[in-house]
């Protein structure tokens, strides 16, 4: 097990060798008490004194992180951008983090992305660069103890190894609540879109889609921007696209969409 660790294998790594389950490894770990220890990064390679508290781990005897003084929160990065939400996420822990700090916590975080918001100094008190593991998170969670732990959606396996290893740290879950729906239209839309602050709509715009013409069905190549609308139309469309968002409980970014009815003569 200490070779296999030295050599980086993780939990799941070593059991599917051994033939054995995952929590196999992690007891028999846990009884030897094989942890990780961290190193800070050295961004100068040793010619200058610096101390960016970033940490990576490994399975070594000396340990350079000690646990964070003060409140403390832990903050889970959303991991490498991806499709879907992953940019939004990394913006709300981002802001997060801003009111963590507001409050005087200490802010740690773990993130294997080096164009997250959270790697910056002035989001982050220390950043441990590590996989988005249920393994590697539970072990920062182990050493820094922290009051909250905030994992981002689609990362509850995360949230439940940190209580799992600290129950006393209260695990946030920031859930998707609002999700866009998925309009897929057989014929020419229109898009308008607007900024809602809570009293008034803010256009940013009505978009036009291009139609393939050489083929029977409808086909979008391209977005218009601005579409090309005659004056009453798009007076029609503007009014009615504020009324409608202006309905809503919700500050936010809106977009409604219009199918053109017949030869483009109007809208609905």
């Amino acid at each position: 097990m200490s070779r296999a660790r030295s050599w980086g294998l993780s939990d799941d790594q070593i059991a599917q060798s051994w033939a054995i389950s995952p929590q196999k490894v992690a007891d028999l770990r846990e009884e030897n008490q094989l942890h990780r220890v961290y190193k800070e990064v050295d961004p100068s390679a040793g010619e200058f004194d610096e101390y960016p508290h970033r940490f990576y781990a490994t399975f070594e005897t000396e340990n350079e992180s000690d646990a964070t003084a003060g409140p403390r929160a832990l903050i889970v990065g959303d991991g490498p951008r991806k499709l879907g939400n992953s940019t939004a996420n990394d913006y709300v822990l981002a802001m997060i983090a801003r009111e963590l700090k507001h409050h005087q916590y200490q802010v740690v975080s773990h993130s294997n992305n080096p164009n997250s918001l959270l790697m910056t100094q002035w989001l982050s008190d220390k950043v441990y660069l590590e996989p988005m593991t249920e393994e590697a998170v539970a072990s920062v969670a182990r050493l820094e103890r922290p009051d909250y732990a905030v994992v981002p959606a689609g990362k509850q396996e995360l949230g439940r190894a940190i209580e799992l290893v600290i129950p006393t740290t209260k695990v946030v879950v920031i859930e998707a609540t609002q999700i866009p729906k998925n309009v897929v239209s057989s014929i020419p839309t229109l898009e308008f879109n607007g900024l809602f602050d809570g009293q008034a709509v803010y256009q940013l715009g009505v978009i036009g889609e291009l139609k393939d013409q050489g083929v029977g069905k409808y086909q979008t190549l391209a977005k218009r921007y601005p579409a090309h609308l005659e004056s009453d139309l798009a007076t029609k469309v503007t009014a009615t696209s504020e009324r409608a968002i202006s309905q809503q409980d919700t500050r936010g970014l809106y977009q409604v969409l219009y199918q053109v009815d017949g030869d483009a003569e109007g809208v609905h």
